[in-house]
């Protein structure tokens, strides 16, 4: 048998979770609580087998709001609709701001930029078939638990329309034990489906998803490696340019925060004539530069790579654009291969890239523009470039995961020479 004592206590701050922290009297967190705000007095229950419970919010915060979506707590997508707009710009801004300083790095911020909301045009969903049919959704937090997220307000409503299409798909495609992944995504053509972890594709399996991708008049659907149909080419574009993407491939979550930091690339970019695209992808910001610049552009994928040379062809209209297969975090680009470049775009996956920034923070490069997705690794790689020979001139926050932990953010380097 548990004895529970309820006690009150003080949510103290958010940690880079987005979840709120008590802490005890030496600032050391002693306890987590979900969907609550700094200030605020809660009183929670605590059994003999450390187990906690939130009971009830005794002081809220001025910034707690009504969440807007029924789906909030359940669904694991979104952790801070409990709270103002106002004040999850700022606390995003407060956590990039506290890294930095922690580096000695004390930048100017542009305004921040946030996206509308649904308008996600990019999403995975899990799904699987249950004793009454299936379920398609995302997972709850730390959990394989599925919620439906109909009615959802960060994605967007073209594919949250196929959502019986996806159900469909679960029904055919996995057991009861399994779960799929379907990766949906907006393209100028429709919608671009590519599912991952379903049964062995056979002809009758084969025959039903097609019909699906005529019945929701789908762009594409792919089946793990292999394309089921391509009603039509699912375009994509970057910088006026249009490309058809492979069946797995990165874009940003957004279209507008896209374009957001592409302008902002662009602006501060202007003034140089060569520019190294590191971790180029698609083709997100070397389109757009190749306009008026000559780019070397390297990725380690050759599929994405594939895309952009093809594409890159097409355009009489774009700068020559030279193309590197290359694992950037196993051999980065030394300083030597760098002396002939004015301008980088850096824009490397959640692991950052400090061997790169080493090699980038002894060369001669004029300007450096780096995108992250990870604050922690981007103040680490800003310090290394900072003790080389650049200053970070700015950075600006993007929140482009809505109502998430999650930031992104873009920022501009400078040569001290």
């Amino acid at each position: 048998m548990s004895l529970v004592q309820k006690t009150l206590a003080r949510i103290s701050r958010l940690n880079s979770n987005g979840v709120g922290e008590i802490l005890n009297d030496h600032d050391e967190p002693i306890m987590e609580v979900p969907f609550a705000l700094p200030q605020e007095i809660i009183e929670y229950s605590t059994s003999n087998l450390q187990s906690h419970n939130l009971i009830d919010i005794k002081f809220r915060s001025p910034h707690r709001e009504k969440p807007l979506c029924r789906h909030f707590r359940e669904c694991g997508g979104c952790s801070l609709q409990h709270a103002s707009e106002n004040f999850v710009k700022d606390w995003k801004k407060s956590v990039v701001v506290k890294l930095l300083e922690e580096k000695n790095l004390f930048p100017q911020f542009r305004k921040t930029f946030i996206t509308p909301e649904r308008s996600r045009r990019r999403a995975v969903f899990s799904g699987r078939r249950t004793k009454k049919g299936t379920i398609v959704g995302f997972n709850s937090s730390k959990s394989d638990v599925i919620v439906s997220v109909i009615g959802c307000i960060v994605v967007d409503e073209k594919i949250l329309s196929f959502l019986p299409g996806m159900n469909r798909i679960a029904g055919l495609g996995c057991s009861r034990s399994s779960v799929i992944k379907i990766h949906v995504s907006n393209s100028e053509n429709g919608l671009d489906v590519h599912v991952k972890s379903g049964k062995p594709l056979d002809k009758k399996l084969s025959i039903d998803l097609a019909a699906i991708a005529v019945d929701y008049d789908l762009a594409r659907l792919s089946w793990g490696k292999d394309l089921i149909a391509i009603n039509r080419p699912p375009v994509q574009i970057l910088g006026n340019v249009e490309i058809v993407p492979p069946e797995d491939f990165f874009m940003q979550a957004t279209k507008e925060s896209e374009l957001k930091m592409s302008n902002d690339v662009c602006e501060s970019l202007e003034g140089e004539k060569t520019i190294i695209d590191l971790f180029c992808g698609l083709g997100t910001f070397s389109f757009p530069l190749a306009r008026t610049k000559k780019i070397f552009a390297f990725e380690q994928s050759p599929e994405m790579l594939k895309t952009l040379v093809l594409a890159s062809r097409q355009n009489s209209n774009l700068k020559p654009i030279t193309t590197n297969i290359r694992n950037l975090h196993e051999r980065p680009v030394t300083k030597d291969e760098l002396l002939e470049i004015d301008g980088a775009v850096l824009n490397p996956t959640r692991a950052g890239a400090n061997k790169q920034c080493a090699e980038l923070a002894r060369s001669g490069i004029k300007t450096i523009m780096m995108i992250s997705c990870n604050p922690i690794t981007f103040a680490r790689d800003a310090e290394i470039l900072t003790r080389g020979y650049y200053n970070l001139d700015w950075v600006r926050v993007v929140d482009q995961f809505r109502w998430s932990h999650h930031i992104e953010l873009v920022a501009k380097f400078s040569n001290k020479n």
